[in-house]
């Protein structure tokens, strides 16, 4: 609750505070009672609204009905979707259901698609998709039950909309104690309210209070409203495109418009298709919200928001071109790629260049992106050849496992634990053991009767359906490939570090390399093989078929 102080500190504050309450009423017995409300006026409604401190929008306005009223001595009905009248709307709509089912509040509808607010519909909270990708909270309801809203926002609306906020405030607040009885009149700038304090025994309280008031809140002028035609202008960040003859960092805007073109604009510029380089960390933060972003082969995407081209065919950095980072990237992205910028060393991979250069299809040679290319390979050819699914459907859980199966871009063994997980989702839990063991259930009866203490699972239904039906191609070595995976998520990603892990290394050779040397000849390069070799199989079989 507020006291009858807080409440008139609140309208005082009125737009310094970054949150306003927009919806809100307590009832505390034995301390008080009240609420805030806010209003949107203009015309007389905005004029006089101050006049008195009694509230000019209540909560029950916006709703539809009909209207009557005289006119030249006769009766006139007309239904009216106004809310409250012609010069005022509540922010906030209260719908009562006559206590049969729970009371609804809905957010002005206008201000929702002015800012294209997503309602979070669990938490009832609303929010804005800011460029990238990120949610900004707008509206929502703190602990208490009121509801706020972002200051600038509403401000910012009510700019476009030629509005102002009314803030609504009516506190009762109980004394345990006698208090020095006052009556004041309150007529700061934009404000008014009526403020008592009373020893009056009626409220079972030695003294009681009350302050009822509103505030009057202007708009943010029309030209900072955020859109369209009042955006704010465009900034574009410069980036390393070599090194100057003292040996600094010679830098030049992405501003596609000050680049050179092959239309002989700018010809004394750097050109839109400078290559600019950065480390290749630089994705780990789309990497890491697959729910966000996509990292694919080339291209980075942030749902269907924005896009870049990129050459991503390396092994340790990003190369994409300057005028692209300006027209496709957001302002705040391309500060964040700035921080990643190194000075350029080598030029394209092969892929780029006959990608961008030559219009031919290039496949990727970068592991991280070849593995991802031929499991898709893989799928394609073993159900054309086979007639079922290698492995089924990722669930809606796992939808961004995909994005970490790469090469760590760091080297530190919690990351190498992460992508060994990945890999183990994407090659052996999602196996289709259901169908596997169908069609190699005489195999399976087998494995079961030579040793029945030991279960058969995943790996073991693939073996059992490649012995039964591979004849005498299936390229059954491949499982040792899948047992060294499930062995080193075993040993590193899923239990505690321990001396089994570091004997498995030592055995391989690989004791002194670093966490993404051993993921690269253990599980990326050996997957590398078994997609492939199974899509050679696959595709085999069927021309043998044909």
């Amino acid at each position: 609750m507020l006291t009858i102080d807080e409440a008139l500190k609140l309208l005082r504050d009125g737009e310094k505070r970054q949150w306003l309450i927009a919806d809100w009423g307590w009832h505390i017995s034995g301390r008080g009672n009240g609420g805030v409300y806010i209003g949107l006026v203009r015309g007389d409604t905005a004029d006089n609204c101050l006049d008195d401190a009694s509230w000019t929008v209540s909560k029950g306005d916006g709703l539809t009905g009909f209207s009557m009223w005289w006119e030249g001595g006769e009766e006139r009905t007309e239904y009216s979707y106004d809310p409250a009248s012609r010069e005022s709307w509540p922010l906030v709509i209260h719908r009562d259901f006559h206590g049969l089912e729970q009371d609804q509040f809905d957010l002005l509808e206008e201000f929702r698609l002015f800012h294209n607010l997503w309602h979070d519909r669990k938490t009832d909270n609303y929010y804005k998709i800011l460029e990238d990708g990120t949610k900004q909270k707008v509206v929502f309801r703190d602990s208490s039950g009121a509801m706020l809203v972002d200051t600038v926002a509403i401000r910012k609306f009510c700019a476009a909309r030629g509005l102002k906020i009314l803030l609504q405030v009516d506190s009762v607040q109980f004394f345990d104690e006698p208090q020095e009885e006052s009556s004041e009149e309150i007529t700061d700038s934009g404000l008014c309210a009526s403020r008592h304090v009373t020893n009056d025994s009626i409220s079972g309280k030695p003294a009681f209070g009350r302050l009822l008031g509103k505030r009057l809140i202007e708009a943010l002028p029309i030209e900072n409203c955020g859109v369209w035609p009042y955006e704010d202008e465009s900034t574009y960040e410069a980036f390393i495109i070599g090194t100057r003859d003292d040996g600094s960092d010679a830098v030049f805007t992405s501003d596609p418009d000050e680049l050179a073109d092959y239309f002989g604009n700018n010809a004394d510029k750097p050109h839109y298709l400078t290559p600019i380089h950065f480390r290749k960390d630089v994705l780990k933060k789309y990497l890491e919200k697959p729910s966000l972003y996509s990292v694919e082969d080339g291209y980075l995407r942030c749902g269907s928001m924005w896009g870049l081209r990129m050459d991503n065919d390396h092994e340790d950095k990003v190369v994409v071109f300057l005028g692209d980072l300006g027209r496709d990237l957001p302002e705040s992205e391309q500060r964040y790629w700035r921080s990643f910028n190194v000075r350029p060393d080598g030029g394209l991979s092969e892929t780029c260049f006959k990608r961008s250069f030559l219009a031919e299809f290039a496949d990727p040679t970068n592991p991280d992106l070849a593995i991802k290319f031929e499991r898709r390979r893989l799928l394609e050819k073993w159900h054309e050849a086979f007639g079922f699914e290698l492995y089924v459907e990722f669930h809606k859980d796992d939808a961004g496992v995909l994005t970490d199966l790469r090469v760590p871009i760091s080297d530190e063994w919690i990351e190498f634990d992460r992508c060994t997980i990945a890999a183990t989702k994407v090659f052996i839990d999602y196996l289709n053991e259901s169908q596997l063991a169908k069609l190699a259930a005489t195999e399976v009866a087998r494995m079961k009767a030579n040793d029945p203490d030991k279960p058969v699972r995943g790996i073991d239904k693939l073996q059992a359906w490649l012995r039964q039906n591979g004849g005498g191609n299936a390229p059954e070595d491949l499982i040792a490939s899948l047992r060294l995976l499930q062995e080193l998520r075993s040993k590193s990603a899923a239990h505690r570090k321990s001396s089994a892990l570091t004997a498995l290394l030592t055995d391989r050779g690989l004791d002194d390399e670093s966490p993404r040397e051993v993921y690269r000849q253990l599980i990326l390069e050996p997957m590398l093989d078994y997609c492939r070799r199974l899509s050679e199989f696959s595709e085999n079989h069927t021309q043998v078929s044909e």
